[in-house]
């Protein structure tokens, strides 16, 4: 009589991790989708992100013109230090 031997092939780590993380990914979304309503949960989240949006346009122009003011305000006075520097007061 002969002995059959066989070797079977390892499973591979990395098919381990990928099945134990779809196991936990679905077993987390079945239980997150029972127990939540997500349009009470995001919904007044994003009516109050719509609310913010002109108050953050309205300050984005009101702040351009000072911003303006600053940029000509710091040419000018780096134009006359290096004027004075290349007169070498």
């Amino acid at each position: 009589m002969t002995e059959d031997v066989t070797t079977k092939k390892p499973v591979a780590l990395w098919k381990v991790k990928v099945l134990g993380a779809l196991a936990a990914t679905s077993g987390l979304a079945a239980s997150v989708s029972a127990d939540v309503d997500l349009n009470a949960t995001i919904g007044p989240i994003l009516t109050s992100i719509i609310e913010l949006i002109p108050s953050i346009i309205s300050l984005i122009v009101a702040i351009v013109p000072a911003i303006i003011v600053m940029a000509v305000v710091g040419f000018i006075v780096a134009f006359f230090d290096k004027i004075l520097g290349m007169m070498k007061l």
